[in-house]
């Protein structure tokens, strides 16, 4: 879109916002390398506690793949034998109480920099001579939701795929049903059904979007999509996996026909999304197809177009509540940025009109995470928009110097001529009327003050 507006001044092509960034320490203290330590040592007992409430009522509910039952078991058995080595299963521990700490505090803190350093080496050293255990996987699968949030896009693809591989390589994306005859591992172990395709569900999810906003190859499966979870109360896991088939869709290796976007974009719109995280899932898909219909000139209808802008009006609307109750999810830099750069790309009087909501979401994040993603996000912002101001206003002189130009204007110096002022037969504005009606993109237009400054312009009056 920059190089569009104005290739001399456009901004180097990266995905700008793509999440909150890294958050620096208030005070840092040049501390070099964090040494990885047990989690016992890192945080205390009834830190924990409350950490892992933060992760279970505010990231669990749209990512929720890990039994809280087993995990709070796990939790008070590890804190009574504080001695004991470290197990794999202290990474999620550690995984959940550094997301915790994310969704807690604006700020890094000295524990939530312990806390990933410790995940990450339990993760990174791990050598099992067998298939990875679940507990395993879902230490991998909560350091990429932390990436996902914090790190940057390529690092945070490969963590999930590595992900991908290691739920291949573990059977978990297996149901009952599937023919193991020509996969070369079978499960080592049988794993509760439900949670495997919540974890499974959520990888593909990361992975896809990852994959997608890169350009870059996703990992998929011969089995292909896993099987939905069940809806439950108070939990929204659903609501976000069951927008995989319409994503793995889009993905550009898959045959789809020019004609599907738009029932597949009409069907998306009018999905159920209760939660924020939800909203801004579907939000980030539907971008997506309108960049696709865009790319291949392929217009919408001015229904589905009003759909579109109901839904980019809530989704910035969550995103300056998560951003207000410190909810850091990726989608609240992410798709306020993006909306930003189709609200532009619009060019309505519609579009424009939801412009400064667009930007004052973007201008609350910048202001709320002072990260160095997020002045550069800002700063684009500022920049795509003054680059539009900017061509809209060369185009205004262009037709200001049209109409001077034009019989009855005051070029070449002659101010001699009286021109009658400008009168519409009533054929003429029939005609133009019917016009607008034929046009989306001139509905609402009101015609009589557009006519009279048609005839102060040939009355010799206004654009000099």
């Amino acid at each position: 879109m920059g190089l569009k507006v104005d290739p001399a001044k456009a901004p180097k092509l990266a995905l700008f916002g793509w999440n909150i960034g890294a958050r620096q320490l208030p005070s840092p203290s040049g501390m070099g390398a964090i040494p990885p330590g047990p989690v016992v040592d890192i945080i205390s007992l009834s830190d924990m506690r409350q950490l892992a409430e933060v992760y279970f009522t505010k990231i669990d509910p749209c990512y929720g793949f890990i039994d809280r039952h087993i995990f709070e078991d796990r939790l008070e058995t590890r804190w009574q034998s504080p001695l004991s080595s470290s197990s794999v299963y202290d990474s999620v521990l550690a995984g959940v109480a550094a997301l915790g700490a994310l969704f807690s505090r604006r700020s890094m803190t000295i524990t939530e920099l312990h806390l990933v350093e410790a995940a990450r080496s339990i993760l990174d050293g791990h050598n099992g001579s067998g298939p990875p255990v679940l507990e395993l996987v879902t230490g991998w699968a909560l350091r990429v939701v932390y990436m996902r949030m914090t790190a940057a896009p390529h690092a945070t693809w490969i963590a999930s795929s590595t992900l991908m591989h290691l739920i291949e390589a573990a059977g978990l994306h297996l149901e009952s049903t599937t023919s193991h005859d020509t996969l070369p591992l079978r499960p080592a172990t049988q794993h509760d059904r439900e949670i495997s395709r919540r974890l499974v569900g959520v990888a593909h999810h990361l992975n896809i979007w990852t994959s997608f906003d890169l350009g870059l190859s996703r990992v998929s499966f011969r089995t292909g999509l896993p099987l939905l979870p069940s809806p439950k109360p108070g939990d929204y896991t659903y609501e976000v996996l069951n927008l995989l088939p319409a994503s793995a869709c889009l993905d550009p290796e898959n045959p789809q026909t020019d004609g599907d976007l738009e029932p597949t974009l009409t069907k998306v719109l009018r999905g159920t999304h209760t939660q924020p995280p939800s909203v801004m899932a579907q939000t980030n898909l539907v971008l997506c197809i309108l960049r696709r219909l865009r790319n291949l000139n392929l217009s919408i209808t001015p229904q589905v177009i009003d759909e579109v802008l109901a839904l980019f009006g809530r989704a910035l609307s969550h995103a300056r509540s998560m951003v207000t109750d410190c909810c850091p999810w990726h989608q609240v830099a992410n798709v306020p940025m993006q909306i930003l750069y189709v609200l532009l790309e619009m060019d309505t009087r519609a579009s424009l009109a939801m412009l400064p909501e667009a930007m004052q979401t973007v201008t609350l994040v910048a202001n709320t995470y002072d990260t160095a993603t997020m002045k550069e996000a800002y700063s684009t912002a500022r920049l795509l928009v003054s680059l539009h101001q900017q061509r809209r206003s060369e185009d205004t002189k262009v037709l200001a110097e049209v109409l001077n130009q034009a019989p009855g204007g005051q070029s070449g110096g002659d101010t001699r001529t009286v021109v009658e002022p400008f009168s519409p037969r009533v054929e003429e504005l029939s005609w133009l009327e019917g016009l607008v009606a034929e046009m989306p993109s001139l509905q609402g237009l009101e015609l009589e003050p557009w006519l009279q400054l048609q005839g102060d312009v040939l009355g010799g009056e206004g654009w000099a």
